[in-house]
């Protein structure tokens, strides 16, 4: 298993370095960091001297350009670098190798949640707008976020039969999972638990609660549950189609 995570491992480091659609968007929470961390103190200020306050409305800022697009960028990257491996016939391959194809969707679901987590955890914390005291909680919800990139990197999978079929769904699920799940936040009854079919929707409010220093946990054992249902399935249907 461990010579197969870094041959696997190797070649990620060799594709994302040939591709700079790949490399570009590994490097796009660069610049949302400069966005989030530079532009929101003198708009904050600006604001205020119009009364405006606008940092009851940080947690959302963080979650709408940091957390949620950590999600979309790692499914997204992952399922490309999939659609392209299989475009390349390496899938086939892996089947009759020791490897396994089952070793193979566990490095891929592996590398998505520990990537995830590391930019919650990195772009949340270099924004400057995220109280310390509650930093503890961004490693159990950049986990969440991680199986979040899991499950989009599977619907993508499910529905794309190229790579640009696959830049096409990352597209239109952007605007499902980064920009949706920001909308219970003005919605003020259990209504909004309807927004619990999607995945991002687990972890923004899991965020978004422990940044008001309330409940934050069910949120979590919430999304695990979910995560885990949906997960299954999807992987099922990415093994059968291949």
């Amino acid at each position: 298993m461990t010579n197969a995570f870094a041959a696997f491992g190797r070649n990620d480091l060799r594709g994302v370095g040939r591709d700079t659609l790949l490399a570009g968007m590994f490097l796009a929470p660069l610049v949302w960091i400069a966005m989030v961390r530079f532009a929101t103190p003198p708009v904050t200020r600006l604001l205020a001297e119009n009364q405006v306050d606008l940092r009851p409305y940080y947690p959302l800022i963080l979650v709408g350009f940091l957390l949620l697009t950590s999600a979309i960028i790692v499914g997204g990257v992952t399922a490309l670098i999939v659609l392209e491996e299989r475009d390349a016939n390496t899938l086939a391959a892996v089947r009759i190798t020791p490897a396994s194809l089952g070793r193979y969707i566990g490095y891929r679901a592996i590398i998505a949640v520990l990537l995830t987590t590391v930019y919650v955890i990195g772009t949340i914390t270099a924004s400057g707008l995220f109280p310390a005291r509650h930093l503890p909680a961004l490693i159990p919800i950049g986990l969440l976020t991680g199986l979040s990139a899991l499950v989009i990197a599977l619907a993508i999978l499910a529905v794309a039969k190229n790579k640009v079929e696959g830049i096409a769904a990352i597209r239109a699920l952007g605007i499902v999972v980064a920009g949706l799940p920001l909308l219970p936040a003005f919605i003020d009854s259990n209504w909004q638990l309807a927004f619990g079919v999607l995945p991002t929707y687990w972890p923004a409010q899991a965020f978004l609660t422990a940044s008001d220093g309330g409940t934050w946990w069910p949120y979590l054992i919430g999304g695990i549950a979910y995560h885990a249902l949906v997960v299954w399935p999807l992987y099922r249907r990415f093994i059968r189609a291949r």
